[in-house]
């Protein structure tokens, strides 16, 4: 089925990308790669070939050894530039010889002091969604999947880690130079880059972890389990395909929890706080390695084809690894997340749909809606019928679709086809097409949260918890005391839970995000050096953009957030420089 993705210039009827063989040189001084990129398309093309774009400074275009013309014949905001390639005359092979913009949107440059080390630079890209355009020309689209191989030269002391297969190192003059190849076929979102003062520890046969000397080993203890969660992830969704599952663990700035990319999870600095009590993070971007990555959404309004599924799976392989009373308390929790964003868009919003509005911004479809949402609707599959038999499905439908995308409609033809009960039990109009939430649904419950409702509800009677009450709790116990206070408090409990709860022992950067919302709402300020700190040095947008939103419309802080920001944005990736520009404006700030 051909059809139109809105985020991307691509017109696949023109043809598509098969395989691209880079030589990338990493500047530094100038912040851009110096590129040269050879495609091959899987059939010959002749007339012309629209390619994504942003700020690309392209110096030459040929093929067999003949200039070819070309031009960038449209301008969007979001959209970039379209190149437009001219002439191709029955061509299947052509080359571009560029250079990316300091202002690259998926690429993060970041000085010496912006490291855990404090001596060497640091690079890494984020290319999804629609950001690898800024990168190299592209059919920016996860419908287009291509193998390509890599030549990285960088500065002598540095190391490249690419989401692909390492094959060589070799050492020049004052450069070194790192192959790599990725045979499998990736869509452009998933190509991936890291370069800077790189360590690397073996975890298991399969596994490892790339980061900065100076937190290697805390990593590396606090992943040293990822081989267990390969052997049940296995056992769910069926054989790993892609060689290594290793890590890179990224500067502060980086703007989500983890990025799936194929073989090497970029992750957040964040998820390590000592205790191994945040690996579920792993557990999902592994997880990414069948549900997104093996089998992905055709365009970003199919989004809960990879997260949705992804979400489900997570919670399956942890009920394998921690036990169901842990996994109950984490559905009660997300649910509760799960409507406070759905509350907060307007239960009618089209973006609480399965399939998204027809947008060419995808960026704004980064919500938890198509995590928890789609996992829900799983679970009503697999409800409908039973697990051994949703785990068959689940199965078939890993070896039917590996490499290929899909729109929701192939998907729902699938499981019309193989389990046309669901359709007579679940209303699976309601769930993918319209907004909100079914009323119908299963409602999660749980034991270890009911322990926590009795807390908060002798807290509403004047009852506080005390520091022994909370010192043994899980932490999904404690962020959903957290999630459950009110979000004013007066500012005598609000010194008072900061007490008990012992932020800086814990190091849990959830932890600080609610206890900052509290704080924002309840005019508690006395935390507003802390939180300064705070915004300086984490960039998970799932935390800071919540806490800019706030400051942008309580009294206290409204008149500080601007300035804030200002301080900060040079600390933060592209993609949240622009989502708190965005609720500044909006605030009109």
């Amino acid at each position: 089925m051909t059809f139109k993705d809105p985020a991307s210039y691509t017109d696949l009827t023109q043809g598509r990308i098969k395989h691209i063989d880079f030589r990338i040189g990493v500047n530094f001084a100038t912040r851009i790669l110096d590129i040269e990129a050879t495609y091959q398309l899987q059939e010959p093309v002749r007339g012309s070939l629209y390619l994504d774009s942003f700020k690309i400074d392209l110096k030459k275009a040929h093929s067999d050894g003949r200039e070819l013309e070309w031009e960038f014949d449209a301008r969007d905001e979001v959209l970039g530039e379209r190149l437009h390639l001219k002439g191709l005359e029955n061509a299947s092979t052509f080359t571009l010889n560029f250079q990316t913009s300091s202002e690259a949107r998926a690429l993060q440059w970041l000085t010496a002091s912006q490291t855990a080390g404090g001596v060497y630079p640091f690079l890494f890209s984020q290319c999804q969604a629609i950001h690898a355009r800024s990168v190299f020309p592209c059919q920016d689209t996860p419908s287009v999947r291509f193998t390509y191989s890599a030549e990285v030269e960088v500065p002598q002391g540095l190391v490249a880690a690419m989401a692909a297969e390492q094959v060589e190192v070799q050492a020049g003059s004052g450069q070194t130079f790192f192959k790599f190849r990725m045979p499998q076929p990736i869509p452009s979102y998933l190509f991936a880059l890291a370069v800077g003062n790189l360590a690397f520890r073996e975890l298991g046969p399969r596994t490892g972890v790339y980061a900065e000397p100076e937190t290697v080993e805390a990593a590396a203890w606090e992943f040293a389990e990822n081989e267990t969660k390969i052997v049940e992830a296995e056992k769910l969704l069926g054989p790993y395909l892609w060689g290594r599952y290793d890590l890179v663990i990224l500067p502060p700035s980086f703007p989500y929890g983890g990025m799936e990319n194929p073989r090497l999870t970029f992750l957040t600095p964040t998820a390590i706080i000592g205790t191994r009590a945040y690996t579920a993070l792993i557990t999902h971007e592994l997880a990414h390695a069948w549900t997104g990555n093996l089998v992905t959404n055709a365009t970003w309004q199919d989004f809960w084809l990879n997260e949705g599924w992804t979400t489900y799976a997570e919670v399956r392989i942890t009920e394998v690894l921690e036990g169901k009373e842990v996994t109950d308390l984490h559905a009660v929790y997300d649910e509760k997340r799960l409507l406070e964003v759905m509350e907060r868009m307007g239960m009618d919003s089209p973006y609480t749909c399965l399939k998204l509005p027809n947008e060419k911004d995808a960026d704004q479809f980064t919500t938890i809606i198509p995590y928890y949402k789609g996992c829900y609707f799983l679970q009503e599959c697999e409800y409908a019928i039973g697990r051994e038999r949703f785990d068959a499905f689940v199965q078939k439908y890993m070896a039917r679709f590996q490499f290929q995308s899909l729109t929701t409609e192939a998907f729902l033809d699938f499981l019309k086809a193989e389990l046309p009960e669901v359709f007579e039990k679940v209303n699976v109009q309601r769930w993918i097409y319209e907004p909100g939430l079914p009323d119908e649904r299963r409602r999660p419950t749980s034991r270890l949260y009911e322990e926590v409702k009795r807390v908060l509800a002798d807290y509403q009677r004047g009852i506080k918890p005390t520091r022994e009450q909370l010192q043994n709790w899980h932490r999904y116990q404690i962020l959903s005391f957290l999630q459950g206070l009110p979000r004013k408090l007066s500012l005598e409990d609000c010194q008072y839970f900061e007490d008990i709860l012992e932020l800086e022992k814990r190091n849990d950067v959830a932890f600080f995000y609610y206890f900052y919302l509290i704080a924002i709402a309840s005019g508690y300020q006395s935390i507003l050096p802390d939180l300064e700190r705070f915004m300086e040095k984490i960039g998970r947008m799932l935390y800071v953009l919540p806490i800019v939103r706030l400051m942008a419309e309580t009294e206290w802080t409204r008149g500080v957030i601007r300035p804030l920001f200002e301080r900060v944005r040079n600390r933060h990736h592209q993609i949240t420089v622009n989502q708190m520009e965005e609720i500044l404006k909006k605030a009109g700030l």
